[in-house]
């Protein structure tokens, strides 16, 4: 038996996760580019010291995508210094993959950082020893270094979280939201149109690397995906993953990636049937690239992609402060913090918002919401631990004998009255 929930196919009551390569376009493309690291266009997109000077040109009403700036580029482990650093910088390995060899560093002192990825403050030649470490661990020869900007964005913590569209030439298949404000991080996961996915039924995550998180709808969702679209389409592949940061300035751009190393190693598996999701999606894809007309889906992505360029550039956002406040409630504590998403992003239909963009916004919001009740629901706050509250929670656990006889001979004391009166009729 097959059922479609939220646009997504599902068989029988119990998700299966045994798909392989055998039996996946999606897979086989995955496992192929991650050995052989695909064509020239391919390799040149995930040249992460090159492909900004290619992205620069990109325009959408005239505004560009947001590139974290490139302050340095080091050949020797030896020049990172703190005068490279400065007081915060991205360092990453520029030829590497799985985030190995990316520092988020923050200076504590003369010679020493915090790194906000393995939640470690290092010296300075502890991070020099990191970094050649890291470098070894992969086959290249040559080594460079990327001393970058480091962002920020009105997601909890101090690193933006980031959202990773998995791409099928303009068509979203599903978007990866990752929070590096942890160890180990947390992951959550929207389909296509910006619905949460579930644990267990859509996905399985390695416990020990990834922990499950709250699903929290970017505030700029919309330039997102278009640039996300926009991104997929410079490729010659049916599948990219674009890994984009949602920031206070907007969209940044992070990386292209042609093979995932977390879904290629088993931290992160799929089930069947958002497996047999991806391969219809990567089959039109192919059959686009190939030139053949295919129809496009009535989706979110095809919204997005058709929305006029000046006025989706201009749509209004929820106010960044306001965005801020709601989304650390929601992704904390419970789930009024979206449904007051919601009700933020409904308003903003009186500002000249897009009606369709913002009511898809507005029902991502609230599943969101729906998400987090069904799945954690609101915190609540422990009783002081206090004498008082101990024996008002004992008396609970254990009440006197008088009050249970009293329970229990209520239910014989309303019999005897309903027959009372019956009698008297």
């Amino acid at each position: 038996m097959m059922a479609e929930v939220d646009g997504t196919k599902r068989t029988g009551s119990q998700m299966q996760f045994d798909k392989t390569p055998e039996n996946s376009p999606y897979l086989r493309f995955l496992a192929r580019e991650f050995g052989r690291r695909g064509t020239d266009l391919r390799r040149e997109l995930s040249n992460k010291t090159q492909v900004h000077g290619r992205l620069e040109k990109l325009k959408l009403n005239g505004a560009g995508l947001g590139l974290p700036q490139q302050h340095h580029f080091l050949k020797n482990a030896e020049d990172i210094t703190p005068e490279v650093l400065g007081d915060k910088a991205a360092l990453k390995f520029a030829h590497g993959w799985s985030a190995r060899g990316v520092m988020l560093l923050e200076r504590t002192g003369p010679e020493s950082y915090f790194d906000h990825l393995s939640l470690r403050e290092m010296t300075v030649e502890e991070i020099r020893e990191a970094q050649k470490n890291a470098a070894a661990s992969f086959r290249r020869k040559k080594t460079t270094w990327i001393v970058e900007e480091l962002l920020a964005g009105p997601q909890p913590g101090t690193l933006p979280f980031d959202y990773k569209f998995y791409m099928f030439q303009g068509q979203i298949g599903m978007v990866s939201q990752i929070d590096r404000n942890s160890g180990p991080i947390r992951n959550a996961f929207f389909d296509g149109n910006f619905r949460p996915l579930t644990n267990e039924r859509d996905f399985r995550l390695s416990p020990s690397k990834v922990q499950p998180a709250a699903p929290l709808v970017p505030r700029s969702a919309a330039m997102l995906s278009r640039w996300a679209i926009e991104l997929s389409k410079l490729t010659d592949a049916p599948f990219v993953r674009v890994d984009l940061y949602d920031t206070f300035a907007g969209p940044h751009f992070g990386e292209f990636t042609f093979s995932s190393g977390a879904e290629f190693k088993g931290t992160i598996r799929f089930s069947n049937a958002l497996i047999e999701t991806f391969d219809d999606l990567f089959l039109d894809a192919e059959r686009r690239l190939s030139g053949e007309h295919v129809a496009r889906p009535d989706n979110w992505s095809t919204l997005i992609e058709s929305a006029d360029e000046a006025a989706l550039t201009q749509q209004p956002m929820v106010g960044a402060q306001e965005y801020e406040r709601l989304a650390h409630y929601l992704y904390n504590f419970g789930e009024l913090g979206g449904f007051r998403l919601a009700e933020a992003q409904t308003q903003l239909a009186e500002e000249g918002a897009d009606p369709a963009i913002n009511e898809r916004l507005a029902r991502a919001h609230s599943a969101a919401a729906h998400w987090v009740r069904a799945n954690r629901g609101p915190a609540k706050a422990p009783e002081p631990a206090t004498f008082g509250g101990a024996l008002r929670q004992a008396r609970k656990d254990h009440p006197p004998l008088d009050r249970l006889v009293r329970t229990a001979r209520r239910p014989v004391r309303l019999l005897r009255r309903a027959a009372a009166k019956a009698s008297s009729r």
